[in-house]
């Protein structure tokens, strides 16, 4: 008998990734098929407007594709690079979108504003997060009434931002040596580049808050060449 920490091979997984820290990429508003056709069997209307975007670890591979629904009467311009509404400025928070907005400003303290502005989908690209999948309620009307429940992808733990993948970046460059870092946390992060990966190393380094505020030695941790954080800090 299968008891409820084993897991039978009988039991079905969602295909999605879960627990992994990943980089939104390739960020634009969109439509999906199957969303549509959701829209439609719940007799709703609209343009079923999503918020599409890649998720990508550090080294610039496509783990998944994610879609937010943006809520009705939004339309998208230049190709998909931004959206409006013809009477409102904000997304509702009722919306898979305005639900992603509030988790990563009012719960995670993201400081969205400095990175641009949600109607902008380029606003998103490079920042990662971690990842875990969570239950919600869909447009599809079930049997009996109600609406059919899915897992789905939600940032938990705001991990930093990659440039590379963010683009437009200036070339990364070596923090000054004693400049912008401290005895304790150059030490902390000494220890992680020799005990890990230059990958592995990227992903712890990015979790400590002292690093992710710190732009210079953010660009040193990325750096991969002789002169980046993890090179010089070997021996």
């Amino acid at each position: 008998m299968t008891t409820e920490k084993e897991k039978s091979v009988w039991d079905l997984e969602s295909g999605l990734p879960n627990d992994v820290d990943a980089f939104i990429a390739n960020a634009k508003f969109g439509t999906r098929d199957e969303y549509m056709q959701q829209i439609s069997e719940g007799g709703g209307e609209g343009t079923g407007l999503m918020f599409l975007f890649d998720l990508m670890d550090e080294s610039g591979e496509v783990i998944g594709q994610q879609g937010y629904t943006v809520g009705s009467g939004w339309q998208a311009s230049d190709d998909g690079k931004s959206i409006s509404h013809p009477t409102r400025k904000n997304v509702v928070i009722s919306s898979r979108y305005g639900q992603l907005q509030h988790r990563v400003v009012k719960e995670l303290d993201v400081e969205m504003e400095k990175y641009g502005k949600p109607t902008d989908a380029a606003s998103w690209n490079g920042l990662g997060f971690h990842w875990m999948l969570e239950e919600h309620e869909t447009l599809k009307v079930v049997e009996g009434g109600g609406r059919e429940r899915k897992q789905g992808l939600m940032p938990t733990v705001f991990v930093g931002v990659n440039d590379a993948i963010r683009g437009g970046a200036a070339p990364a460059k070596a923090a000054p040596e004693k400049a912008t870092i401290d005895a304790g946390l150059e030490k902390q992060l000494k220890e992680l580049a020799q005990t890990n990966g230059y990958k592995a190393f990227i992903m712890a380094a990015m979790k400590i808050e002292a690093v992710s505020k710190n732009d210079e030695l953010m660009a040193s941790i990325m750096d991969e060449s002789d002169k980046g954080f993890f090179a010089t800090h070997q021996k």
